[in-house]
């Protein structure tokens, strides 16, 4: 039995109840929760990141039994969700002692503590220890505070030949290119302003996981990826294979090329191969790279995570986590960069039209289109700007 005492409470998430200092004790001067502010770390607004973490682990184990390192664990709520809905075992980890604290006394309340073991740890330590174990791992979990570039080559050394990783970034504001000099301090791109800001962000961090991975001979493949709110998550296929990270690398690293005033865009492999970056108004385009220029996911699983688990989950995953499902889903399969829908029609000079009913009329024209999930204003489609002028006309 574990004491409560009065200056905690239980805040229940799916399955797990955990225990954490009271969430009224530290909030800002609007009313809202800083996590960042309490003694130790619980982030209400991550729970889709834990959704999906817990719906992808049992999807592609198939709910069997799997071993699992969540190598920055706060509370240690998310490897106790891992192990009561998706049948997982392993280790929750957490250099800081009062977070330690809480992942005992929370893996007791939650009857996982035969199950999961709490340990105190760098987490790079950790997982360089892990790797001469002769445990293979099966999943990996990396979410940090900023940047998970620090993480990643140790993060690759204990996976399993045929294994998976999920990584989430926080620092939205470089990725963004917001913050231009530490862009390129961190991920090597030198930035230029772009309309689809939110998605050369992601494609600049897969590109860079993809090759710190394959630095280590182990090929990341993205099979789900996204922003919500402030920060990014992906989750990898991993196989310990040169050849095949070689081969990834070879096919998926490239560059995109974007005129700023016609808002054309789309993507080559290398600056001197170019022969299609002329805009259309007579301008050079520029140019932002490396980066990743294929698919963001896997269609197959992300249909099959959304179909076949809705029941399964629905008094477990938020609703929320499907809505964000459903949207990937319909945008996975088109790969060109997201359009601003109100820039498009600004550039066009004339009054824009509901966003279902352009996309609707697009369908009708054999032009795949979908919303974004990054952001309300945005649209996908699978044709170049040039084609849909030429379309509207």
């Amino acid at each position: 039995m574990v004491t409560i005492f009065d200056w905690e409470e239980i805040i229940k998430e799916g399955s797990a109840e955990i225990i954490i200092p009271l969430r009224e004790l530290f909030k800002r001067e609007n009313g809202y929760y800083e996590p960042a502010w309490s003694p130790v770390f619980y982030n209400p607004l991550m729970r889709i990141s834990r959704d999906l973490t817990v719906l992808f682990t049992y999807y592609v184990f198939n709910g069997k039994q799997f071993y699992f390192i969540d190598v920055l664990s706060g509370t240690g709520i998310r490897g106790i969700r891992l192990a009561l809905e998706s049948n997982g075992y392993g280790i929750i980890n957490d250099i800081d002692p009062i977070a330690y604290h809480y992942m005992l006394r929370n893996t007791i309340h939650n009857k996982v503590n035969d199950r999961i073991k709490p340990s105190l740890c760098e987490a790079n330590s950790l997982l360089n220890n892990y790797t001469f174990s002769g445990i293979p791992v099966d999943y990996i979990d990396i979410d940090p505070y900023g940047s998970p570039i620090p993480f990643i080559d140790s993060a690759v050394k204990p996976l399993a030949k045929h294994s998976y990783l999920g990584v989430t970034a926080t620092d939205s504001g470089p990725l963004t290119c917001s913050h231009k000099a530490k862009t390129l301090r961190r991920y090597g791109v030198r930035c230029i302003d772009v309309d689809f800001d939110k998605e050369l962000g992601l494609r600049i961090l897969i590109y860079n996981l993809i090759l710190r991975g394959a630095s280590q001979d182990v090929s990341l493949e993205p099979v789900i990826s996204y922003m919500h709110k402030y920060y990014y998550r992906v989750f990898f296929k991993a196989y310990r294979s040169g050849k095949r990270s070689y081969e990834l690398l070879e096919e998926c690293s490239g560059y995109i090329w974007y005129c700023k005033n016609t808002l054309e865009r789309g993507y080559i492999r290398e600056p001197q191969r170019n022969t299609t970056s002329t805009c259309s108004d007579g301008s050079r385009a520029l140019l932002v790279g490396p980066l990743w220029i294929c698919k963001l996911g896997d269609h197959e699983i992300i249909h099959k995570i959304t179909v076949y688990m809705k029941e399964k989950f629905k008094d477990i995953i938020s609703q929320e986590t499907f809505k964000l499902l459903e949207v990937l889903r319909e945008e996975i399969n088109i790969n060109q960069p997201y359009i601003r829908y109100d820039l498009l029609f600004g550039y066009l000079k004339k009054n824009m039209p509901p966003i279902k009913a352009f996309i609707q009329f697009l369908s009708e024209h054999g032009v795949k289109a979908s919303r974004s999930h990054f952001d309300p204003r945005a649209i996908k489609i699978n044709i170049s700007i040039r084609e849909l002028m030429e379309l509207l006309k």
